[in-house]
């Protein structure tokens, strides 16, 4: 299946403000390699708005494409009597197999809709000879009587398919022989025109959340999110689960809200939403979708403030009291790592750098993410680029000639001016499609935001790259700690003021400006060797001292590890003695991998050693 996925929706001047949402919610959560075409079915939109929308393009590099309608092409359509909120523009999906000749497959998606996920899944799914594919609509009685009868909110369309089938033709003569009793706009053309011959998908790709009734859905992980119900996220006494999600996105687009509007459509309308409801249908008292509606959306997250529990990664749980967060280690990890080997050699005081390797899981994953350094290495070689081995990395050269045996990522570092460049440079050498360098926004931290080296396939592996920046002239220690605790405290008003719904182009340029604008403010000198190093703000190191002289770093040399050569920084030694004092003894914690216990599955197993199979090449 083809790697581009083509998204269409359909649109006035008036709704295309929710289109745009839909689309910033379909780029923030993108894979990096997704390639997204949007086609815009046009039914009026006004210049201002397509610059608005074709502004989102920032959040993720894609295409917009606005395709005019004309509406002479839907006189017939004009002609069925169907409830009053089914608009004309709805029925523009009817004629997508002529309006877009040269496109192949699409998902076509309402503008009342949100998505959570890569679309990627959904555009590849096998139809086999099926035209259609979507999910059940929540109306029992209509799926009961014809068993795929789907919600057309969303469908992936193979429009080649449906040309072959002659489906657009199909559906004009059923809607001019069904003109006065069509009740459900397109959607009934659509069901009873393709009755049998749609794929009907997991529901968690169109999770169709409407307000207290039994139609709601509390899917735990909805991949596409349906406000079904007649009052939408953009009204103010609207009720749904999900509704807060919208306005995460919402806040992505030009039309974002200042904080105390904010507040205005999400805490203060569940008040009123409430309200609306009781006096709307006040039966709904006796249901017990209302109770199990008001425990989700009101009664647990003001819980999560009092208290709360979640895992954090594979191994530990965070207990949250009050706002005061207590971390321990699940009873699974406690008891692996009460019997981990190196907690015996430390013990007995055994010879640091004579520690065996790892062995198992993360012994694979060590190899693994070797590849990735290798090819990282081959890329900067090619674009004459400059890396060094940083950190846990540049430790494990020196001490074991290769990872240290209970560590699994690699660090690496770069200046600044070759950082920006490496993206850039894996696109034109690397030897592996699926091995690429791409900013990664930390899962934990809303306010870090790094390039690190990954594999598509592999999302576990990866290889950091620390930007540094010039400082202008070389401090002394104790100017440099002084300055230090001034970056440290621009680093915790980003923790603070930044939220996961900042978009990553924004956050990015925050960034850049606060690096500029705030820390390299000094000249910087002419000659690099009179110059300190300081780490990027895009990492939050927990250091003391954020400066290295550009003498410890420069000339680079190489260094052993893992039984090739690598570049690393001119004294390493007093580098990571600065950073971690006595790094030639155990450190009081023996930490683990990132990924030592995940569950691999079979594919990935085949994927590791693929890799580890192409080390020696």
């Amino acid at each position: 299946m083809s790697d581009s996925i083509n998204v269409c929706l359909a649109c006035d001047d008036n709704y295309s403000k929710y289109a745009g949402v839909v689309i910033a919610s379909v780029l923030a959560n993108a894979k990096s390699d997704d390639d997204l075409t949007f086609y815009i079915l046009d039914g009026g939109i006004s210049e201002t708005r397509k610059s608005e929308i074709l502004s989102l393009k920032s959040i993720k590099p894609c295409d917009i494409k606005f395709i005019d309608i004309d509406e002479r092409l839907f006189e017939d359509y004009k002609q069925v009597k169907s409830h009053k909120y089914i608009t004309l523009a709805s029925y523009y999906r009817l004629k997508l197999p002529s309006l877009l000749p040269d496109v192949s497959r699409i998902i076509y998606l309402d503008c009342d809709m949100i998505v959570t996920t890569s679309l990627s899944g959904l555009f590849n799914k096998k139809l086999g000879e099926k035209p259609l594919a979507g999910v059940s609509d929540i109306k029992k009685k209509m799926v009961k009587n014809n068993p795929t009868y789907v919600n057309a909110g969303m469908l992936v369309m193979d429009l080649d398919n449906m040309r072959k089938q002659n489906i657009e033709e199909k559906f004009l003569e059923w809607a001019k022989s069904h003109t006065n009793n069509i009740r459900t706009g397109d959607q009934e053309i659509i069901n009873e025109v393709c009755r049998g011959n749609i794929l009907v998908v997991e529901d968690e790709w169109n999770v169709q959340s409407s307000n207290f009734t039994n139609r709601s859905s509390y899917t735990n992980n909805p991949k596409i999110i349906h406000f079904t119900a007649k009052l939408k996220p953009w009204h103010y006494a609207s009720f749904s689960y999900h509704r807060n999600l919208y306005f995460k996105y919402l806040q992505m687009t030009p039309w974002k809200l200042s904080p105390e509007e904010l507040k205005h459509w999400t805490k203060d309308n569940q008040i009123a939403s409430l309200i609306a409801y009781f006096k709307y249908r006040p039966l709904f008292l006796l249901r017990p979708m209302f109770y199990k509606a008001l425990w989700y959306t009101y009664l647990q997250p003001n819980l999560k403030n009092i208290f709360s529990m979640e895992d954090y990664g594979e191994t530990h749980r965070i207990v949250k009291i009050f706002g005061i967060k207590i971390k321990y280690p699940k009873r699974k990890f406690a008891k692996l790592r009460s019997e981990n080997a190196y907690y015996y050699y430390k013990k007995n005081n055994i010879d640091i750098t004579t520690l065996p390797p790892a062995t198992g899981q993360i012994r694979d994953i060590q190899l693994a993410n070797l590849t990735l350094l290798k090819e990282l290495d081959y890329v900067c070689k090619q674009s004459g680029l400059k890396y060094w081995l940083d950190a846990g990395t540049a430790i494990g050269a020196i001490r074991h000639k290769g990872f240290i045996p209970w560590d699994d990522d690699i660090d690496t570092a770069m200046l600044r001016c070759d950082y920006e460049k490496v993206i850039e440079a894996f696109k034109k050498f690397s030897r592996n499609p699926d091995i690429f360098a791409g900013y990664v926004r930390d899962a934990k931290n809303p306010a870090q935001y790094m390039i690190k080296v990954q594999h598509k396939k592999l999302p576990f592996l990866f290889v950091d790259i620390f930007p540094f920046d010039f400082w202008g002239k070389a401090m002394s220690v104790n100017e440099q700690l002084e300055k230090s605790l001034y970056i440290k405290g621009i680093i915790n008003r980003l923790k603070n003021t930044i939220s996961f719904d900042c978009p990553d182009s924004e956050l990015k340029e925050i960034i850049d400006n606060i690096r500029v604008k705030e820390i390299l403010t000094n000249v910087i000198s002419e000659n690099p060797e009179d110059c300190d190093l300081v780490w990027g703000i895009d990492y939050h190191h927990r250091w003391d001292n954020w400066f290295t002289n550009y003498n410890v770093i420069f000339p680079l040399k190489t260094i052993t590890f893992e039984g090739s050569e690598f570049s690393c920084m001119n004294n390493a030694d007093a580098f990571l003695k600065r950073v971690y004092g006595d790094y030639m003894a155990y450190p009081k914690k023996i930490g683990f991998g990132h990924s030592m216990y995940i569950e691999l599955t079979d594919e990935e197993k085949f994927l590791i050693e693929q890799l580890k199979a192409g080390l020696n090449e």
